[in-house]
Parts: C-alpha cells; structure tokens; sequence
C-alpha cells in the first residue's frame, strides 16, 4: 500500500521529502552523536569549588551576624551593657573576617574569569560568566553590608559606652539597611548555584 502511494508521488514531491529526511538525520547525528562535548580546565573546575565553599561561609556569615544583631538588641532592652559590648566585639571581628573571605572570593573568580575563554562549548561559557559575575555582585553587596555593620557596631558600642544616647533613630536605619544586604547576599549566591547547576547540566 505505502509503494503505491509513494509511486503516486511526483519527482519534485519526492525530491523535497528526501532533502527533509537528510536534513533530519544532519540534525539528529549533529544533536546526539556528535554534539560538542563540554571542555572545562582543571584551573576553572579548583577555583569554582574553592568559590562555592567562600561563598556559603560568607551566606553563613552575614546570617549569623543579623542573629547577634537581634541578641544585642534585647541585651540593650535588658541593659546588659557589658555583655552586649563583648557581643558587638564579637561582630567586629567577624566582620573583619568577612573582608578577608571576599579578598580570598575576589582571587578565585579571578581565576575562573581568566580560564572562561577556554571553556567550551560557547553556551557553557556564558553561564560561566553569568555566574562569576553574579558572584562579584555578591561581593559588592558584602562590602556594603559589612560597612553598615562596622557603622553600627561604633554607634552601639559608643551608647553601651555611654558616649552616645540619641542614637536610637540611626540604629534602626541601620539595622534596617544591614538586613537588605543579608538578604541580598543570600539571593545572589542562590542565583550564582542555580546557574552552575545549569553549568552542569550542559
């Protein structure tokens, strides 16, 4: 029955379907047989790890530093001055911690950046970069988050001090902006391992 309508089939009629077939198989072989595979340096791969593990700990960091935030508020309310001082000593150290983490983030993206022009196939390339630049804007946000803390830090620990008592309204702005930018951090470093997921899944 298919041979004679195939025969009923004028030449030029017959001529297009055998192009389409030939273009389907190119597409087929093209797409599962000899599809790109995905080159990746070792460089790269060390960095993007290294990165990752920088990158949770600053996450781990600034959520943290918005828990001690809340302590140091409610040993304020209780007037505990002496403990909440050594709470606010506690966070400036951590806070200069964070600094050096985003040094030590800065150096490994560099290095993923510079090893991303080898990355093959192109479209693996672009969500490289996607991500190490979603990753520099986490460490732009850190550096304003960790300049409100250091703002508060000062002012809280001049009241506890006694040295400062009209400070309330600051405080507050403060505390207020420091949580956007934990927030922010947060977001910014789940959008970075949602694109290397798709990194992967190339």
């Amino acid at each position: 029955m298919l041979k004679g309508v195939y025969t009923k089939i004028s030449r030029k009629e017959k001529f297009f379907l055998l192009v389409l077939l030939i273009a389907l198989a190119i597409y087929f072989v093209g797409r599962f047989v000899m599809a790109t595979p995905q080159i990746i340096p070792a460089d790269f791969l060390k960095a993007r790890q290294q990165a990752s593990l920088i990158a949770q700990d600053i996450v781990g960091t600034a959520n943290e530093s918005s828990h001690n935030l809340e302590k140091i508020s409610e040993l304020d309310g209780e007037r505990k001055y002496a403990d909440a001082i050594k709470l606010v000593a506690q966070e400036l150290e951590h806070n200069n911690q964070a600094r050096q983490r985003a040094v030590y983030l800065s150096a490994q993206l560099e290095t993923m950046a510079k090893n991303i022009p080898s990355i093959s196939p192109g479209s693996s390339a672009q969500k490289a970069l996607e991500a190490v630049s979603l990753e520099t804007a986490l460490i732009n946000r850190l550096i304003t988050h960790n300049d409100y803390l250091n703002q508060l830090l000062g002012i809280l620990r001049d009241k506890f001090l006694g040295q400062n008592k009209n400070s309330h309204d600051k405080i507050a702005e403060l505390v207020s902006k420091i949580n956007e930018e934990a927030k922010a951090i947060n977001e910014i470093n789940q959008k970075f391992n949602d694109k290397m997921s798709d990194f992967d899944g190339e």
